[in-house]
């Protein structure tokens, strides 16, 4: 019998939920990018995904209750304890036309539960987990339903990428960029389809690897 020696936690949206792009389906778990990244570290580790469609870093929504990611992550972060990592792939949703904030207070949200993962001590940890930030991608061309729920967000979304950099910076937390690795489907201009959330689990998978100390292997897949 294997003993799982890490846990990662993923924290996210539909990005990581893995709707498809265009519809209300969800992608298979091995074609999710956190599955993908299960199966490229193998199973000394256990990926773990709490991901929920429209979670925010830190708003209500007023159509959908328990959206905001502020509110629900102490609780998960307890639940799923011990936890060596957190993935925080969050500030998509905070582009939303009817929040009417940009990239800078996306990432003063994405600060928020920085401080969280780093200020817990979930039994039976001593430390709290280290946090991997993740900026999220570029949106595209908001089409079909995304097209009026994410009026102007592709402009504010080029600033992801600087604004959760600095966060990164000043709390000390590792940081990945995704628009260095993916780009919104061209279906809706938001979603992943299939192929981008296996490149994605590619390209996190070495930094994820690198962060938890595993062994060369395997940190090469």
């Amino acid at each position: 019998m294997t003993t799982m020696s890490k846990h990662v936690l993923c924290y996210g949206d539909s990005m990581s939920w893995g709707i498809v792009p265009g519809t209300r389906q969800r992608h298979p778990y091995e074609q999710r990018w956190t599955g993908v990244l299960q199966s490229l570290l193998g199973a000394g580790v256990r990926v773990v995904e709490e991901c929920l469609n429209g979670r925010t870093t830190a708003w209500d929504d007023p159509f959908r209750p328990q959206r905001n990611g502020r509110d629900l992550l102490l609780p998960i972060l307890h639940s799923h304890a011990p936890i060596d990592l957190v993935v925080l792939f969050l500030g998509t949703n905070d582009l939303q036309s009817m929040y009417g904030v940009g990239a800078y207070e996306s990432s003063l949200g994405a600060g928020v539960l920085v401080d969280i993962v780093q200020g817990c001590r979930s039994e039976p940890m001593e430390a709290a987990p280290k946090v991997l930030l993740v900026a999220p991608p570029r949106i595209g061309r908001p089409c079909g339903a995304m097209e009026e729920k994410f009026r102007g967000a592709a402009e504010k979304s080029a600033q992801f990428s600087r604004c959760y950099r600095r966060v990164a910076d000043e709390r000390g937390c590792f940081f990945l960029d995704a628009a260095e690795l993916i780009q919104a489907s061209e279906v809706d201009g938001v979603h992943l389809d299939a192929p981008q959330h296996r490149q994605f689990a590619v390209g996190i998978h070495r930094p994820v690897a690198q962060i938890l100390d595993l062994p060369q292997a395997q940190a090469e897949g």
